[in-house]
């Protein structure tokens, strides 16, 4: 094995350059990619699909998306996409400036009509029975009101007209270049060019970690930022917008409230008494909070509603 790995390493010492600079290319390439060619590939993951065929959208759900625009002065020369999806919030990708365009998943949910006791909805392989104080709950927090549903789109077009999808894709390969360029540097210092191999790799393991602890600091510090942003700006377009945002995540909160009754013990691990997702890693919150974000926009909210009366 030594020579192999010999050959490799030093085949990696030649060329790290080149090596350094299209790992990063193709870091920052994979993650983009999902919004260069955001059509078909996200419909066919999230289009809803009643009786086995692709629904197509609703025109109710067309004139509240159009409704939306408007209220943004979207340019019409932004090419959107619009599709009805099973999921319950919005999702969006793409650049709606680019001959792709960008497409927006607009939730079935937002009918209203499907959520009815006559509606099989199925969690943790049981049927929910809508007629329990966990199903009521959570028929009552899928209905959204018509400022809710604005917001929660509103947030999706501010997304995408941002361009926020190409600065999240640079975290990745900024850390690797960064934790190179400081290896590097750090054992030129220390001399460790001239020491035992078993030194250097010991080293580079330690580099490597200290560099996915930057990057997972950088992404969720960044994702943060993004996400406390797109709530108080899409907030601020009115008073109305504002109390939908209220809703909206009191209605998220309250939803997983009642899931996390229906799933009983495993439900107490997904979610917090606060109706908040529990983190997955103890080192890394990816997400802002759910009660954050509402505090923030019904911050924002106050804000408007003093404006407008002083």
């Amino acid at each position: 094995m030594a020579g192999p790995l010999w050959r490799a390493a030093v085949f990696v010492q030649r060329h790290r350059t080149a090596l350094l600079v299209g790992s990063c290319t193709g870091l920052f390439g994979i993650q983009i990619s999902y919004h260069l060619c955001p059509d078909p590939v996200v419909r066919w993951l999230y289009q809803y699909w009643p009786q086995g065929q692709p629904a197509p959208l609703f025109p109710e759900l067309q004139n509240l998306f159009q409704e939306v625009l408007q209220d943004l002065g979207v340019p019409s020369s932004h090419s959107y996409k619009p599709f009805t999806t099973f999921i319950f919030q919005p999702l969006s990708a793409g650049f709606p400036k680019l001959p792709a365009g960008a497409v927006v998943g607009i939730p079935a949910i937002f009918l209203g009509s499907l959520v009815t006791t006559d509606h099989p909805v199925i969690v943790h392989g049981q049927k929910v029975d809508w007629q329990s104080p966990a199903g009521t709950r959570l028929r009552d927090a899928l209905t959204l009101s018509h400022g809710a549903q604005k917001f929660a789109l509103a947030r999706e077009v501010v997304y995408l007209e941002s361009s926020a999808a190409a600065l999240q894709a640079v975290p990745a390969p900024a850390c690797l270049a960064g934790t190179w360029a400081l290896s590097v540097c750090a054992k030129h210092a220390l001399g460790l060019y001239g020491g035992p191999r078993s030194l250097r790799a010991a080293f580079n393991l330690a580099a490597a970690l200290a560099g996915f602890v930057a990057y997972a600091f950088c992404t969720d510090s960044l994702t943060h930022a993004l996400e406390g942003w797109l709530d108080r700006r899409t907030a601020s377009l009115s008073p109305d917008y504002a109390r939908g945002g209220v809703e909206f995540y009191e209605k998220i909160l309250s939803g997983n409230l009642a899931l996390r009754s229906l799933l009983g013990r495993h439900g107490e691990k997904l979610f917090a008494p606060s109706g908040n997702i529990i983190p997955k890693h103890w080192f890394r919150i990816k997400h802002l909070p759910y009660t954050t974000r509402r505090d923030s926009v019904l911050q924002v909210w106050r804000r408007t509603l003093n404006q407008d009366h002083s």
